[in-house]
């Protein structure tokens, strides 16, 4: 009984006779927006969790299509740089393709290769190379991040916008009792 009576006078539905026709709008918006929440957030919660998961499980028939093939280094490039990988350095190399065209380009290989060493690296169905395959749980452990970072930017704006309501209104109160006195202050201060 005591938790619904102070939830009357948190929404403004106690018809307190003191409450102003602004802390009843203030009241309303407030309650809009807590359903609004209530409501959107498990719907954009679910959609980012269903677009994670699609990604994923896209990344993975696409990762299906990739193939392992041998690549051969024909020369050595004069300025070896390093691929972001320890121990692995970015050289010339050539490979054929899964559907038979030879291919040539960058490949990272370990940086004791010399001139005819072969590598085994990863490319796309056109020949392209690409990394090395994501695992499953990888690709598809993105969903819950994204579900959980999707529920806490929600709650960053739902209290966002809860305190730009809240100043709004209480500068638009201020501007009221500010108008009210001014009508009202001479009367009682005698000044006029």
């Amino acid at each position: 009984m005591i938790q619904r009576i102070r939830r009357s006078r948190m929404f403004g539905w106690d018809r307190n006779p003191l409450r102003r026709r602004i802390d009843r709008v203030e009241a309303g918006v407030l309650a809009g927006l807590i359903i609004v929440f209530l409501i959107g957030a498990p719907i954009l919660v679910a959609g980012a969790g269903h677009l994670a998961r699609t990604a994923g499980m896209r990344a993975l028939r696409t990762q299906a299509t990739w193939s392992q093939v041998s690549a051969t280094v024909p020369r050595a490039v004069p300025n070896q740089s390093a691929s972001g990988q320890l121990n692995t350095v970015v050289l010339h190399g050539r490979w054929t393709a899964p559907d038979g065209q030879p291919r040539s380009g960058l490949i990272a290989t370990s940086p004791g290769a010399v001139v005819g060493n072969t590598a085994r690296i990863w490319v796309t169905r056109s020949g392209s190379p690409t990394g090395a395959p994501r695992e499953r749980s990888e690709l598809l452990g993105w969903t819950p991040i994204a579900e959980v970072g999707t529920a806490l930017v929600l709650a960053l704006m739902f209290f966002l916008a809860v305190r730009l309501q809240r100043r709004l209104f209480e500068r638009s109160r201020l501007a009221c009792w500010h108008r009210a006195w001014r009508a009202q202050g001479p009367r009682w201060t005698g000044q006029r």
